[in-house]
């Protein structure tokens, strides 16, 4: 056979296979085949929406994580030794405090009665945050765990020589701190360490997230038709990426003011992490509202500046709950 056929030959045999091929894709069979399986994976398609699973697991410090963990929850690193980080940060409450302002806010408005009280944010996947506390202060987690430490209405320390007194005459503290650092204890190490287990508050694994990695078992339709609402009707703008949230600033009351000081300076906020909302009740920068549907459609109205339907509003609401994700685990509640 010499080259010419050779070359007329494997042309033939390219275009029947391409023939053939075509007819396999195009037939109603394969069709309805082709259709499941894109339909059962949308881990495959996730890459085009706007909102990326938690992952499982990140590569932290254990040693580091569980000091944290105990720095964390102990009252003895406030200056009259009442107040933890979890006081306002309860891990079994959303990672809040379920309150519409801190326990320490009377204290505050009492003496500075012209300041903002803020609500406590969640610290449940606060690490994903382009920044951190409502007005984004502070740049990162390490950042924010001094002002509360060092807040006179918070925990009220002068400086860090009595937390440091306290960590070194405590046997097990000091013993850890030994394990990690081959330094005294320092400031930047207790810092380091709550940062760490901060770090390691994450949820993943809710049902949407499930439902992004191929578990389309994990959404009802009802669920799914109130996320493709959320996309349509504009929520996705500001509540996206893998935190739904927390990676923009955004005016408060868009297509009207939402609050009087706004007529003459529109205030600016860290746009909240949508992740575990239905357990993070009261809502908004100073916990004015108490429920899902009430700050469902007041975003309507001042940022959207549409009367949402209530159907979609109790379909948004029920997205809104497949954000709760598990931590250690176990499905987040509130308890």
């Amino acid at each position: 056979m010499n080259y010419s056929v050779k070359i007329l030959t494997f042309i033939s045999l390219l275009i029947l296979s391409v023939v053939l091929l075509s007819d396999f894709i195009n037939s109603p069979q394969t069709k309805s085949q082709n259709k499941t399986h894109l339909s059962l994976e949308p881990h495959q398609a996730y890459k085009q929406e706007p909102i990326t699973p938690i992952p499982e697991t990140l590569n932290l410090n254990i040693q580091k994580v569980h000091l944290g963990e105990q720095l964390f929850h102990d009252p003895n690193l406030s200056q009259d030794k009442t107040l933890s980080c979890a006081n306002c940060h309860d891990l079994k409450k959303g990672g809040a405090d379920g309150l519409p302002h801190p326990n320490t806010a009377s204290l505050q408005k009492s003496s500075l009665p012209n300041q903002t009280v803020f609500n406590s944010p969640t610290i449940f996947n606060a690490s994903f945050n382009f920044m951190q506390g409502w007005e984004g202060k502070t740049k990162n987690l390490k950042q924010q765990i001094a002002i509360p430490l060092f807040n006179p209405f918070e925990m009220g320390n002068k400086n860090w020589s009595k937390i440091l007194t306290y960590l070194n005459q405590t046997p097990h503290y000091k013993q850890q701190f030994q394990k990690i650092y081959s330094s005294p204890i320092s400031s930047e190490q207790v810092v380091d360490v709550i940062s760490e287990f901060e770090h390691s508050l994450i949820t993943p694994n809710s049902p949407f997230d499930l439902y992004l990695k191929g578990q389309t078992s994990a959404l009802t339709h009802y669920e799914l038709d109130g996320y493709n609402i959320f996309k349509k009707r504009g929520c996705i703008s500001c509540h996206h990426g893998i935190n739904i949230g927390g990676n923009l600033f955004q005016k408060a009351g868009i297509f009207k003011p939402m609050y009087p000081s706004q007529e003459h300076k529109p205030q600016l906020f860290k746009v909240p992490s949508l992740r575990n909302v239905a357990l993070t009740a009261p809502y908004f920068h100073d916990g004015s509202i108490d429920t899902l549907e009430e700050a469902i459609n007041l975003m309507a109205e001042y940022q959207l500046g549409l009367e949402l339907p209530r159907d979609e509003n109790q379909k948004i609401q029920a997205f809104l709950k497949t954000l709760t994700g598990q931590y250690k685990g176990q499905s987040l509640s509130y308890e």
